[in-house]
Parts: structure tokens; C-alpha cells; sequence
């Protein structure tokens, strides 16, 4: 399966990986992120330092690395800037200039609230906080753009052993949500998942990308503490509140999750 060059908006958490998976599979990659660190010094593809935050950063020359990149992936989350909403507008504005014609948004399942019910891609999100709030604003301004194909990619929580919520539920106690369903997502599974959408555009495309297993929380804690060698987190085992669960009806990425 042809892999696509591909343009990167947010070298983080799973943009790093994704670049280097990309660029395994014979994809030429752009990226761009705030600062370098020693690990970025010689990775095979071309990054740029930009601060989003700066009027002027949508005239940069650089961006014409990206105008031959025919897919485009957003993985910058809401903390990264101050306007996010108008950093996306102005990125939009350079994909529309360039003709690009596929983009991959990383959202989150958070768009669903934390109220308990089962959902799936024809649920009403509800998101209740900030961030939330500006990912599902994020959401409409990518299908409204006019772009042909366009994947909305609702991540669960993300994990990994090299960085894991584990480790800040850790420093805390009385942890509330002990028998909430968790609708986790390991990160080598995100990383799967964005670049399948990359090779398979499908028009305008929302996916609910969660692992299928539902522990309670605090069961799926107590065995990701036994396999890093941690200690259990602190759960308040007398709140017996529920949660939402989020799967998927569809199965054009069953072999990510599978």
C-alpha cells in the first residue's frame, strides 16, 4: 500500500512517531513544531521552529515545503496556542491555497462529555470543557472547509509505557471514577491509525478510534501498574459513579484495533 508525503502540524507526542513511521514506509515528511531538542537533530525529514502565535508565521516561506505534500495531518491540541481556532482558520487558508485535498484532524472521544451512556459516531457529542469545547469547534471549521477528503479521527486517551497517566494518577489520592469504563487508545495504535487514514482517503470521515475493552478504571490502572512495576493508584473505591463507553459502527479500521 502506497504511502503518501505527508505534512505534520504538532511533532509531538505522536508526531514524532508518525513522522518516522512515514518516512519507514517511503513517504517524504514536513513537519513543524515550537522548539528542537537533541532528538530531533537528525531525523530524516525536513522541520521547521515556528511559533504559531506570531501574525506573521502564515507568510513564511517554509510553508512551500508543504505545497507538495497532498495529505496534511493536525495533531496540535488546544494548550498549544492562544487562538487555536484562528491558527486553524490560517492553516486551512495555506491547504485551500495549495490544493490540498486530504487532512487528518487528531480529536478526542472528550467531544462525547463524561456523561454515562454508550456512544458511537452517530452520538450527539456534548464536550463540557474548554478544550473539548474548541476540538469539536475544530471538528466543524475541517468539514466546513471544502477540502475533498477530510478524517476526523476521535482518539481515545492516549498511552504508552514511555509516557503514561499512570504515572500522574500516582501523585494523587482518593481518585475519583474508580468503576468508569475507560476508552483507552495505546499510542502505537494512534500512530496505525493516522497513517491508514493517509493511504485510504474516504470523503468526510469521523471515527471513533478506541481500543474495544472496557475495564473500570481502576482495573485498567491496577494491571498497567503491574506491567510497568508501579505501585496501584489510589482510587476512592466507594464511588461507584459510571461513565460513557465509545465505540465504533464501523469497520474500515477494525485491523488497527483489532
Amino acid at each position: 500500500m502506497k504511502t503518501p508525503d505527508c505534512a505534520i502540524l504538532g511533532m509531538g507526542y505522536l508526531g514524532r512517531p508518525l513522522a518516522e513511521k512515514l518516512f519507514e514506509h517511503g513517504g517524504r515528511v514536513s513537519a513543524l513544531k515550537r522548539s528542537l531538542t537533541s532528538d530531533d537533530i537528525n531525523l530524516p525529514i525536513g522541520l521547521h521552529t515556528v511559533d504559531l502565535s506570531d501574525p506573521q508565521v502564515f507568510r513564511a516561506d517554509f510553508w512551500q515545503t508543504w505545497a507538495d505534500k497532498p495529505v496534511w495531518f493536525c495533531l496540535l491540541p488546544p494548550s498549544a496556542v492562544g487562538d487555536y481556532l484562528g491558527v486553524l482558520s490560517e492553516w486551512l487558508k495555506l491547504a485551500q491555497r495549495f490544493g490540498i485535498g486530504h487532512i487528518v484532524y487528531a480529536s478526542s472521544t472528550g467531544v462525547y462529555g463524561d456523561g454515562e451512556r454508550e456512544c458511537s459516531e452517530h452520538s450527539a457529542p456534548d464536550p463540557q470543557t474548554v478544550s473539548s469545547q474548541k476540538v469539536y469547534a475544530a471538528e466543524q471549521l475541517f468539514l466546513a472547509s471544502g477540502i475533498g477528503n477530510i478524517d476526523i479521527l476521535r482518539l481515545g486517551g492516549l498511552y504508552c509505557a514511555e509516557r503514561h497517566p499512570l504515572t500522574s494518577l500516582l501523585k494523587r489520592s482518593g481518585i475519583a471514577g474508580a468503576y468508569r469504563p475507560v476508552n483507552m487508545l495505546h499510542r502505537n495504535r494512534a500512530v496505525s491509525a493516522l497513517l491508514h487514514a493517509a493511504r485510504m482517503p474516504g470523503g468526510l470521515r469521523i471515527r471513533n478510534i478506541v481500543e474495544p475493552q472496557h475495564p473500570p478504571k481502576h482495573e485498567f490502572y491496577r494491571t498497567e501498574a503491574a506491567k510497568l512495576g508501579l505501585p496501584e493508584a489510589d482510587f476512592d473505591m466507594a464511588d461507584t459513579g459510571g461513565g460513557k463507553t465509545v465505540d465504533t459502527v464501523y469497520d474500515d479500521f477494525a485491523e488497527v484495533l483489532r
